[in-house]
């Protein structure tokens, strides 16, 4: 098989996830194809900035395929803003692994609501400065991760779940596939050694008296592997550990369950 058929297939497999959420939420192949050129128009644009080149139509058109006169269109079109949702997760994360943040048993401090002995605005200030404290825990006040009490604001929560939020949920999950998709394509491709992480595991003739239940240890080992993974990361970070020296990398484990009937 040819190098550029391959991929086409490769691409055949990915979108078909995308085309099950479409036809479940009765999106059109129209709507489809004017939000994939918005997004190649997107991507391209990002990807020559990261390259540092020159941004302009023709350029845009030839790594596209779409014509000059289109994406004039398109670069007119008033799109959405869509910031990627790290931020509430390094706030819990910080909380959670922080010993500026953490008791000696290692469990996140009530903070207070501000600066007094690192408060809560000065959790969010040491991960950004451009957005206010005030709103950040409004949004996880939305989310049910925090508590109001008469000591100060508690942690509920060790991971970002923003449930009831389609848009927000939906921006984790398109970060997660971004990973998960290089990580393929880096062991597939460029023959990864080691390779990167990449294991699911399936069983489907489960009998259980209690679906929930199950889901409920699924989540719970999880969390626990997670914290563990936090824990050991914060360790080797130069957020949390400031003298460190060396090169950088960006690490992500992802993981997700599911529990299908398949007797309905």
């Amino acid at each position: 098989m040819d190098m550029r058929k391959n991929i086409l297939t490769c691409l055949r497999h990915l979108l078909r996830p995308v085309i099950g959420f479409c036809l479940r939420r009765s999106v059109t192949v129209q709507d489809l194809h004017e939000i994939a050129k918005e997004v190649f128009v997107d991507e391209a644009t990002r990807l020559l900035k990261a390259k540092k080149e020159r941004v302009n139509i023709s350029r845009l058109s030839v790594l596209t395929g779409i014509r000059r006169k289109e994406i004039k269109r398109l670069q007119l079109k008033e799109k959405p803003v869509t910031e990627p949702p790290a931020l509430l997760t390094k706030v819990i994360g910080k909380w959670l692994h922080d010993p500026a943040y953490t008791t000696k048993a290692g469990r996140p401090r009530v903070l207070a609501p501000h600066n007094e002995n690192n408060g809560f605005r000065a959790l969010v200030e040491s991960i950004s400065s451009d957005v206010k404290a005030g709103a950040v825990l409004r949004s996880l006040e939305q989310i049910g991760a925090i508590e109001r009490t008469t000591r100060g604001i508690k942690l509920r929560t060790e991971a970002y779940v923003p449930r009831g939020d389609a848009e927000e949920g939906f921006k984790m999950l398109a970060l997660d596939l971004n990973d998960l998709s290089c990580a393929v394509e880096d062991n597939v491709f460029n023959g990864a050694s080691p390779p990167n992480l990449h294991a699911t595991t399936e069983y489907d003739n489960v009998i259980v008296e209690d679906a929930a239940e199950l889901k409920e240890w699924l989540l719970k080992e999880g969390l626990e592997f997670h914290r563990r993974l936090r824990r050991k990361l914060s360790e080797i970070d130069r957020d949390f550990n400031p003298d460190l020296k060396g090169s950088r990398y960006r690490v992500v484990v992802g993981s997700f369950g599911r529990i299908e009937s398949l007797d309905t």
